[in-house]
């Protein structure tokens, strides 16, 4: 026996080779799909649990908010917190901070905008009795382009006594129609750091400061903002005021005085004063460039006195002047597109600018200007400064180092496309000291909500409400339970509308503004918030290669049993000699039973020495990787040797037996049921065919459209993108191994079918057939298998999909693979009828 089986062995040994290396790339798969799985899952737990929170759990909105979320699905513009002015009570704050589990509810409240101080230029030289011409220009750059804030020049004069007799102030006067007691008593002046909207919010210091550090941003802290103080003449509310907004916006003054002579004529005066004064000669006393909204300037409140060579400043307390309040509306987006991998673009909606008097720039406005209130009168009292860049999450955040905190370093948009659609250098946006404008940056103002009441009375509005959830400082599922039910409860108590951010990402959004030009800015890319989506990418990297390594291992299987089978079935005579020498059925199974032992053994030494490498498994699992082997090669041995050890040896001796019941079945008719006939003539065979093409397909089609919709989910995001690329490269090797395998079975079954009918094949000849006709022939049969293979897999995948996902599978993807498919089978068979050469069999056939 032991000589047989080394000579069975000798005989054979490709074939055991090819067994062997298939247990080992399905047993090296499962150990990989354990590594993989856990060194994913692991990479993916790692920047979770680092990222997963945001700086507070749940974002409670004012209820008419509700559906205005551009997007949807959970996407939360920039400065959200903070985009309207209220419609959240006081009394919905203390209900908030009673339920169960709320650590912290820190509201925040968008008041409005203030025009605020201005820097007052005076010409330190001028004297009485001159003409001045003042020429004034301010100007602001977004990052792109220069905008002409103003650009203004004027002529005025400094009142003196003797003007009184001087026909050059006679006429000035009169081509101006100024009464004849108006004077000018004071040097030329200017305004400058006008307009200085300020946008101010209200906030809750103690909450505040529960949930951002402003250790390092202000040495003051929030503490200095008080109550307000209604004992003067106009109520004093405490401000901090921003020090650190990125401005790149300068105003410069020019005065020069008009060296005027002591005699003036009517005949000089022909043309107008003004005419007669630009062609005197002019002496600049004037010359002045300050940006005046950087740190140094920005909140600096007196007057100038300017020479040729020297400032003198005299400062006063800050607000003195503070008086108009009005509001300009939120930004409003529609949507353009969310195309499948592609990062989604919107449109802001742009309104006609608000009236003012003073400027008239060509400056697009996306805000638009509803309220204006002159009575909310203030002293303003700045406490302190506060610098936006510098503030601090107290919880790990999603963002980087130096990405938006919320309101306080909000959008940070990034212009790419001008408004021609070339590509630009991505640039940075900068605010400009429009409110209108479509970035304004950080809050210029802070107070306590103490001052609401002076803007809105009895009914003080919030604008939102973040609440940071007691007890969940780890990513556990019991957490977000515990966060989904604290907002179940606001929802219930207050009829808010809440967005939860746990396990939220800032995703890349595009935006599309309206610039038509070449130095205008086009579109511009944000970081928007997008919820939900860290917990979702576990779930997936849990189960995506396990059933891809069940994919691999079928497929294995398939190829080991189909291989083995029919090598069984080719030693039906072997089989029937032995029987004939005396050997019984049992020896020759025992003989059988020890190859496959062998077989299993050898199969599982080398997964042994794998796992030296990769240290997985523990020793003792090998036993159950051996059972497992052992299992599939002895199935694989069991169907082939039922059929050849079965038979006696007189009928083992004619060859392989061929079952006739499948042929009986089904009459043939015609080419169809010829066809027909033909597929089910080796049931097994087909439905292996069958099989194997729709599991592939199935399994292949899943793959694609998972990775697509995961591509359009994560894409660029800040952890979807990292663990993306983690997953993809492991998940593509289960996928490439399954899909060689599947066509190397199929080959190998069509090889079979093909071998089997060389006697069919060589009548179809003697009658006449060529071979491109036997070659058409055949086609249209895998043509059959594969359209029903296809059917099954393709169409199973589909309802898959849509059963249980709220993916779609692009009709691309479906087509393909079935087109793919057919092309292979086709391109086989034709390879497989091409290398076997009829005419030589037809020749040997009439010599026999």
């Amino acid at each position: 026996m032991l000589h047989y089986l080394k000579a069975s062995f000798y005989e054979r040994w490709k074939m055991f080779v090819v067994v062997i290396l298939i247990l080992l790339l399905i047993g090296t798969g499962f150990i990989g799909s354990l590594a993989v799985t856990d060194r994913m899952n692991l990479q993916a737990r790692t920047d979770l649990e680092a990222n997963w929170r945001y700086h507070y759990d749940i974002l409670v909105l004012p209820e008419e908010v509700k559906g205005n979320n551009v997007l949807g699905d959970g996407w939360v513009p920039p400065q959200s917190s903070i985009a309207g002015y209220g419609g959240i009570t006081i009394e919905d704050l203390e209900i908030i901070r009673q339920i169960p589990g709320v650590k912290i509810a820190a509201p925040i409240a968008k008041v409005g905008y203030h025009q605020g101080d201005y820097l007052n230029v005076v010409a330190k030289d001028a004297e009485p009795g001159e003409f001045y011409e003042v020429n004034v220009q301010k100007m602001a750059n977004d990052g792109i382009n220069d905008y002409i804030i103003q650009d203004s020049h004027y002529i005025t004069n400094y009142y003196s006594p003797e003007f009184e007799e001087s026909l050059l102030y006679q006429k000035f006067n009169q081509e101006r129609n100024l009464p004849e007691w108006y004077q000018i008593r004071i040097p030329p002046t200017e305004l400058l750091r006008y307009p200085n909207e300020l946008l101010v919010v209200a906030i809750d210091p103690e909450a505040e400061e529960q949930l951002f550090s402003f250790h390092d941003s202000t040495e003051e802290g929030l503490s200095v903002l008080k109550s307000v103080n209604n004992s003067g003449i106009m109520p004093e509310v405490s401000f901090l005021a921003l020090n650190s907004q990125l401005y790149d916006y300068r105003e410069s003054i020019s005065i020069k005085r008009f060296e005027t002579p002591d005699e003036v004529t009517e005949a000089d005066l022909q043309n107008g004063v003004d005419a007669y004064l630009q062609s005197l000669p002019q002496t600049e006393i004037v010359s002045l460039e300050l940006e005046t909204l950087s740190p140094e300037w920005r909140n600096v409140n007196g007057v100038l006195h300017v020479s040729k060579d020297e400032i003198t400043k005299e400062l006063y307390s800050y607000g003195a002047t503070l008086s108009s309040f009005y509001k300009y509306g939120q930004l409003s987006y529609e949507i353009i597109t969310q195309e499948e991998n592609s990062i989604p673009t919107v449109f802001a909606k742009q309104f006609n600018p608000p009236s003012i008097a003073e400027f008239s720039i060509d400056f697009p406005s996306y805000r638009q200007k509803y309220g204006e209130d002159h009575d909310s009168l203030v002293a303003a009292n700045i406490v302190g400064f506060y610098d936006a860049t510098k503030v601090q999450s107290n919880f790990n955040p999603v963002w980087k180092e130096g990405e938006p905190l919320d309101i306080y370093t909000p959008h940070h948009s990034v212009a790419f496309m001008d408004g021609a659609g070339e590509s630009l250098n991505p640039t940075q946006l900068k605010p400009l000291p429009l409110k209108y404008a479509y970035y304004t940056g950080a809050p210029d103002l802070l107070t306590s909500l103490s001052a609401l009441r002076l803007y809105y009375k009895d009914d003080p509005p919030l604008s939102s409400i973040r609440v940071l959830v007691d007890g969940v400082e780890k990513r556990t599922e019991e957490s977000q339970r515990i966060i989904e039910q604290v907002a179940t409860e606001i929802i219930d108590k207050t009829g808010h509308h809440v967005e939860i951010m746990l396990g939220s990402v800032g995703e890349k959004i595009h935006v599309h503004l309206e610039g038509t030009g070449a130095n205008e800015v086009g579109v511009v890319e944000e970081v928007w918030q997008r919820q939900g989506v860290s917990w979702s990418i576990e779930q997936r990297l849990d189960e995506a290669n396990k059933w891809l390594f069940l994919y691999l291992f079928l497929i294995g299987f398939v190829f080991i049993y189909t291989v083995i089978t029919h090598s069984l079935l080719k030693r039906s005579v072997e089989f029937s000699i032995l029987r004939s020498f005396g050997w019984s059925r049992k020896r020759i199974l025992l003989l059988l039973c020890l190859e496959i032992t062998i077989l299993a053994t050898v199969s599982t030494s080398f997964m042994f020495l794998v796992n030296l490498y990769m240290d997985i498994l523990s020793t003792q699992f090998f036993f159950l990787i051996w059972i497992a082997f052992f299992l599939m090669i002895g199935l694989g041995y069991w169907s082939g040797s039922s059929k050849s050890i079965k038979n006696s040896p007189r009928y083992g001796l004619a060859g392989e037996v061929m079952s006739q019941k499948s042929r009986s079945l089904l009459p043939i008719r015609g080419l169809g049921s010829y066809v027909l006939h033909q597929m089910v003539r080796k049931p097994l065979r087909f439905g292996l065919l069958v099989g194997t093409i729709g599991l592939t397909l199935y399994v292949g089609v899943l793959y694609l459209a998972a990775q697509s919709s995961m591509e359009q989910f994560l894409f660029l995001s800040v952890l979807g993108e990292a663990i993306n690329l983690h997953m993809a490269p492991y998940q593509k090797l289960f996928l490439i191994g399954g899909l060689i395998l599947t066509i190397l079975c199929v080959f190998f079954l069509l090889f079979l079918n093909v071998t089997d009918r060389k006697k069919e094949l060589l009548i179809m000849r003697s009658i006449g057939w060529s071979l491109t006709r036997i070659q058409l022939f055949l086609c249209l049969e895998v043509a059959l298998i594969g359209l029903i293979g296809s059917l099954l897999g393709v169409g199973g995948a589909v309802v898959t999909i849509v059963a249980f996902t709220t993916m779609s599978v692009p009709v691309s993807i479906a087509l393909y693979a079935s087109f793919v498919t057919l092309f292979l089978l086709l391109f086989s068979i034709i390879i497989l009828t091409g290398t076997i050469s009829l005419r030589g069999m037809v020749r040997d056939q009439h010599a026999a």
